[in-house]
């Protein structure tokens, strides 16, 4: 080839390119790659969800091209000419970021960390904060240490604040209308829940209420699963939290919690210690139609003192940036007393009372719980490829001792002493194994086993005085011991396919269940539990979802224990059903949900079918007491729909809204009663945080739940507001808040029902029941912050334990 024919041929490749544009010239020169990261918050490390990136090329500023981070803070841009580029981020709250990087290889990640922005506002400093309740496909996320109107309280009071979520004067937590809901600590079953007065709301940094599980969540739960995650310290730095509070009631504590690093890990302990002293009141009026039967009256109250003290401390390591270990230890002790004082009354139908007598009660319980897990955690060469192993381990043993007395009023010297004492011991344990492998950047297959055992004891002992012998005697005919294990092997597969505008989520969960329950012969049952999730992408602004599942519930101890240890109230007595079976249930929900920098949320329709429904119900022993047992109803269907909306109407004001309307159809029978019922319910509540001047700010929180029929007959109405206000101090290291729990002193428990007793005549019963919830605190809390770790690439591999 001579001189003037290259020369051609170089003329002619220029005009080529030239024509093909800067695009096709930078593709020719160096091919083409894809960028992929994260956008992070650099204090959490967690990701942002609906972040704006946008890159440009340094050769060529006309090229651009631009995304949004998925609900995990992930963000992708695929075919991108090779070269020099500047990648710019922003969030809103947050500082811009801006850097530049060399686009060389086929793939390439780009993590992108934003600060928190402060802005002046009439001269006072407003950091902004991320809101108090975050949207996103697979869960809710309710930010409480956002919260002042928590200060003080417990995780009852930290439950009550969420979305659709309702708790009944004894505790018991419903979701979306069923009380079906599965509740985990730190992603793992812990018997830490099931006394969740004792988890202080200081220690609570967030809740995930997570609706339609997939099928690598365990299948327990018909309304899906709410996840408490405690406080871990800031990750790389050092901090140091103290807070105290005290009101009136009488009511103080405080949490202490410091959170450090090393080398090649971080570590945290957080200790707290609450006192709290109440009351609660019960009327029930029994009523009976038969003209011979007289009517019960009783008036019901206890002065209680409530202790408890809780510590959580965690580790976690990295031998090498593939691998991490953690290690996650809490522990909380209860000591509880309380005086508790019953009237008995008989009347007659002319209105005159032919019975009256006393019953004293002295109550001590006495508990403690130990939780354990560890956490190993391998990143694979691959990108996305990663295996997660876990162990855990929770310990509860506890003692309730009652000492009764009984007494006529009219004649006192008549006393009646009995000593009872429940002693229940619960052992859970978990091993599990879970692989995650990519196949391409838009398949994805996840699958894991998981190992459970459950080991639950119950001895209860009662003696009564003779007061004849002076000596007191074992009651043999109500001493029982009742011993329940139950074992469960579960393996998942879980497909999870991204398209451009698609994300479809298919997953099948295999559950062997194994239960030994008194001298009955083991029960053995296999199920399976398909799960599809399916989401489309709209705009930047909408996505829609459509979801199903099937879960289980598995009756738990008290439906199935068929002793009663609750000889208190004699005429309202609560015993298990041993032949309970699990219901299952079919689950689908269908939505959207939408964002701007102004409002944002979701709005949702769902359906849940129930065979062999397990309902509570009441029901007359005698012409004077009920019996409160648990059944199988043939069949329940649940229909609602739910509304959540965050609303930043200024600067200034951030307001969030939850409505939950559902409509519950019941059918079945129960001795003499039979049970065709349809109610349809709702529930409401409205929360409102500002930014005042002078480094103040202010929070207003409302709860409404309408009235609720049921099996056992209809709950009345109720209501209650909370209030709080805080104000910096300290250079801002610290803070003041002052909070008024129920502010208008309206919490109530109401039941109406009407009932066939055995022998055919028709009763009417009204319980009424306080407790004391109107309390005035005053919180202080400081904040330390020692020095920060060099910036180093965060793993996050181990994300997704709640498994």
């Amino acid at each position: 080839m001579n001189g003037r024919t290259l020369k051609l041929l170089q003329i002619a490749l220029l005009l080529i390119l030239f024509f093909a544009g800067p695009e096709t010239a930078f593709a020719m020169e160096a091919g083409t790659g894809k960028i992929s990261g994260r956008v992070l918050d650099d204090r959490t490390g967690e990701g942002l969800a609906f972040a704006n990136v946008l890159i440009t090329s340094l050769r060529d500023t006309t090229f651009a091209r631009a995304t949004i981070s998925d609900i995990y803070g992930f963000y992708e841009l695929s075919d991108i000419p090779q070269g020099p580029y500047r990648i710019q981020a922003s969030y809103m709250g947050y500082n811009s970021h801006e850097s530049e990087f060399e686009l060389s290889a086929r793939k390439m990640t780009v993590d992108v960390r934003l600060s928190r922005k402060s802005f002046q506002a009439t001269g006072v400093e407003i950091t902004a904060e991320r809101q108090v309740q975050e949207q996103g496909m697979e869960k809710t996320t309710v930010n409480i240490a956002k919260n002042s109107t928590l200060t003080g309280g417990n995780a009852i009071d930290v439950m009550q604040s969420l979305p659709s979520v309702d708790i009944d004067v004894n505790g018991a937590i419903s979701y979306r209308g069923s009380q079906r809901v599965t509740l985990l600590l730190n992603g793992k079953r812990s018997e830490l829940v099931k006394s969740l007065d004792q988890i202080p709301a200081g220690q609570i940094e967030r809740i995930e209420i997570i609706n339609n599980p997939s099928a690598k969540y365990e299948a327990d739960g018909m309304s899906g699963i709410i996840n408490i995650i405690l406080k871990k310290g800031s990750k790389n730095r050092q901090k140091t939290r103290v807070s105290l509070y005290g009101g009136l009631p009488e009511n103080f504590g405080g949490n202490l919690g410091y959170s450090g690093f090393t080398e090649k890990g971080n570590f945290y302990v957080n200790g707290g210690y609450a006192h709290k002293t109440r009351f609660q009141t019960k009327e029930h009026m029994r009523i009976n139609d038969a003209v011979e039967t007289p009517d019960y009256y009783q008036y019901d109250r206890q002065d209680e003192t409530l202790n408890n003290l809780m510590l959580s401390s965690g580790f976690d390591y990295s031998p090498s940036k593939r691998q991490q270990i953690a290690l996650d230890v809490s522990g909380s002790k209860k000591f509880n007393s309380a005086d508790r004082s019953i009237n008995y009354k008989t009347l007659e139908k002319s209105g005159d009372c032919s019975y009256d007598a006393i019953k004293d009660i002295g109550i001590d319980l006495d508990n403690y719980s130990l939780d354990g897990a560890l956490d190993y955690g391998y990143r694979f060469a691959r990108k996305g490829q990663q295996l997660r192993a876990s162990a855990h381990y929770n310990y509860f043993d506890q003692s309730y001792k009652m000492a009764h007395e009984i007494y006529p009023k009219s004649a006192p010297i008549e006393r009646a002493f009995q000593n009872t004492n429940s002693e229940q011991l619960n052992k859970i344990g978990d091993l599990s194994v879970d692989y995650e492998h990519p196949f391409g950047d838009s398949l994805r297959l996840e699958s894991g086993y998981r190992y459970s055992q459950r080991d639950l004891r119950n001895d209860f002992s009662s003696e009564s005085y003779d007061a004849e012998r002076q000596e007191w005697q074992s009651d043999t005919a109500l001493n029982n011991v009742f011993h329940y294990v139950q074992q469960i092997h579960a393996a998942y597969a879980e497909i999870n396919w991204k398209l451009k505008i698609f994300e479809l989520r298919f997953g099948l969960r295999a559950e062997y269940t194994t239960n030994e329950l008194l001298s009955k012969p083991k029960d053995n049952y296999l199920d399976l539990f398909p799960s599809l999730q399916i989401s489309r992408k709209m705009s930047e602004q909408l996505r829609l979802f459509l979801s199903f599942n099937r879960r289980i519930n598995r009756p738990v101890l008290k439906m199935i224990n068929p002793y009663t240890n609750e000889y208190a109230d004699i005429l309202n007595m609560h015993v298990g059903n041993p032949d309970l079976k699990p219901e299952y249930v079919n689950s689908a929900e269908a939505g959207a949900q939408f964002f701007s920098e102004a409002i944002s949320g979701s709005v949702s329709v769902y359906y849940r079918n129930i065979d062999q429904a397990i309902s509570r119900v009441k029901s007359a022993s005698n012409d004077s007491a009920l019996l409160v047992t648990f059944m199988n109803l043939n069949n329940a269907q649940l229909l609602g729909t739910e509304l959540s909306l965050n609303i930043r109407p200024t600067k200034w004001w951030q307001m969030g809204a939850n409505a939950n309307i559902f409509h519950t159809n019941l059918e079945g029978a129960y001795g003499p009663n039979l049970i065709d019922r349809s109610h349809t319910a709702w529930t409401g509540n409205v929360s409102n945080s500002f930014k005042l001047p002078w480094k103040m700010g202010m929070q207003f929180t409302f709860y409404y739940r309408s009235e609720l029929p049921d099996v056992m007959g209809t709950y009345l109405d109720r209501w209650y507001a909370d209030f709080a206000i805080n104000k910096k101090i300290l250079k801002d290291k610290g803070k003041l808040i002052f909070k008024i729990s129920d502010v208008f002193d309206s919490w109530r428990y109401g039941l109406d029902l009407t009932g066939t007793a055995e022998s055919g005549y028709v009763y009417h019963q009204s319980n009424r029941r306080k407790n004391e919830s109107q309390y005035f605190i005053l919180s202080f809390v400081y904040n330390i912050a020692g020095k920060k770790k060099k910036e180093k690439k965060m793993n996050y591999f181990l994300e997704g334990f709640a498994k």
